[in-house]
C-alpha cells in the first residue's frame, strides 16, 4: 500500500493556523490606526495645575451665588435664549460658551446681545442635538452660570452655580 502524500503547502490545516496569527496581527494594525485618527480630548498630562484651574472656576460661580444672579436657558430652533429673574449689575452682552462632552472640536462660544432688561439673545451656527454643556458668564468673567443640556429640547433649562 503506497499512501498518496500531499506536501504542506498544498493541505488545508497549515494555513488555517497560519491565518489566525496573521489575521490578529493585521486588526491589531488596524486597532492602532484607528486609535491614531480618533485620540481622546479628555486626558489631562498635569493634574496638578488642572486642579488649580477648577478651584479658579469654582470661585466664579461662588462669585455668581453671591451676586445671587438666577437664570434660565431656552433653545429654539437656531436662537439661543437666557432669561435672568433679575438684573443688578448685568452688561449690554454676556459669553455663551458651548462644550461638547467628548469632542472638544465641536466646541464653540457665541456672545448673546441684551433685548429688552432680562433678556439675552444669540444665534447658533447650527442646530444642536444631543448632550451639550453650557457657561454663562460676563465679558470680564467675573462669574459664571452653567447647565448641563439635552438638545432638541422645549423647556427652559435652570442655570445655576
Amino acid at each position: 500500500m503506497q499512501q498518496d502524500i500531499k506536501p504542506w503547502y498544498k493541505q488545508l490545516w497549515p494555513w488555517l493556523l497560519i491565518a489566525i496569527p496573521v489575521f490578529t496581527a493585521l486588526k491589531a494594525v488596524h486597532t492602532v490606526y484607528i486609535m491614531q485618527g480618533n485620540i481622546p480630548d479628555m486626558v489631562v498630562d498635569d493634574y496638578y495645575k488642572e486642579g488649580q484651574a477648577i478651584n479658579q472656576q469654582l470661585a466664579l460661580y461662588r462669585e455668581a451665588e453671591l451676586r445671587n444672579l438666577e437664570a434660565k436657558v431656552l433653545i429654539a430652533a437656531n436662537q439661543v435664549i437666557i432669561r435672568f429673574s433679575h438684573n443688578k449689575t448685568l452688561q449690554d452682552t454676556v459669553l455663551l460658551s458651548f462644550y461638547h462632552p467628548t469632542m472638544s472640536v465641536k466646541d464653540f462660544e457665541l456672545i448673546a446681545q441684551r433685548s429688552g432688561q432680562l433678556l439675552y439673545i444669540a444665534t447658533l451656527p447650527s442646530a444642536l442635538e444631543g448632550n451639550w454643556r453650557i457657561v454663562v458668564s460676563d465679558d470680564s468673567t467675573d462669574w459664571k452660570l452653567r447647565a448641563n443640556l439635552i438638545l432638541p429640547s422645549t423647556e427652559e433649562i435652570p442655570l445655576g452655580y
